[in-house]
């Protein structure tokens, strides 16, 4: 396995609930190069309004590959989803997510799709609003298989989400969907709230998941809570899984510090 942190692309707005290294974006590079990181994760709000040869330059003089573009700062940032009943916000969600995966192709990555596709939505019909939701999930993930750029779809937290919040629900959209380059995506921190047991879940999931996001059972670095990461490591590795775990956390007390310890406590998990 290889570790990758998520880097707040030059388009996303700095902030506290931002589960990226923020700044600069040449010096977050630098920061995940100089700690010790193989990649780095770029979380986008509007792919289309920032340079993507300029990311590319610093994949290459930084020697840090880019496993994934995360969408999640598309509904965190601009409240966009695949369920929203109003034509013209819908439409633009489902360009941010086609936007992503051409930005995936141009860099090599996978995109995922989490709390962007949207759910149950107050006052409205609920049977419409899944149904806009998984017509936005196929849209992307025919875009995606077009340009051979995994989707991984991501179980969300009910916290954060009323659709799809376990990993049982994420791999029975699969079925649903059934796009060959339609995956899923395991968070340690979702499993930890939503799924009952999350090591089973992973072993449910052998085969179909393509990428894995780290954080503690309080969403900050992990190491510093309860989750049982070297049985969660274990059982990754147990399923045959050799692709990337990335660290998604809020930035606590301090970004360099949740890159630090992550990557400390981390590193000696999956080697």
């Amino acid at each position: 396995m290889k570790l990758s942190y998520q880097v707040a692309a030059p388009d996303v707005k700095e902030g506290p609930g931002v589960t990226a290294y923020q700044g600069d974006i040449e010096r977050s590079f630098e920061r995940l190069k100089e700690t010790g990181y193989e990649g780095a994760e770029l979380m986008v709000c509007n792919p289309k309004s920032f340079d993507w040869e300029k990311i590319r330059e610093l994949s290459q003089k930084y020697k840090l590959e880019i496993p994934m573009i995360c969408t999640g700062e598309v509904f965190g940032q601009d409240g966009l989803t695949f369920s929203d009943t109003d034509n013209k916000r819908r439409d633009e969600a489902i360009l941010r997510a086609m936007a992503a995966v051409d930005l995936a192709q141009f860099l090599g990555a996978q995109i995922n799709v989490g709390r962007l596709r949207g759910g149950y939505m107050f006052g409205q019909d609920d049977k419409e609003c899944i149904a806009r939701s998984v017509d936005g999930l196929s849209q992307v993930a025919s875009y995606a298989g077009e340009k051979k750029v995994y989707m991984a779809l991501e179980p969300v937290n009910p916290i954060a989400s009323n659709f799809i919040n376990t990993t049982q629900e994420g791999l029975e959209m699969l079925e649903i969907i059934k796009k060959p380059y339609c995956s899923l995506m395991l968070d340690s921190n979702h499993m930890f709230i939503s799924d009952l047991n999350m090591f089973y879940s992973i072993r449910q999931a052998k085969g179909k998941f393509t990428y894995v996001h780290l954080a503690d059972s309080n969403r900050l670095y992990p190491g510093n809570c309860k989750l049982d990461f070297s049985t969660f490591i274990q059982t990754l590795k147990e399923t045959g899984y050799d692709g990337w775990v990335s660290v998604e956390v809020f930035q606590r007390p301090d970004q360099d510090t949740a890159l630090e310890k992550s990557f400390e406590y981390l590193n000696r998990l999956i080697s």
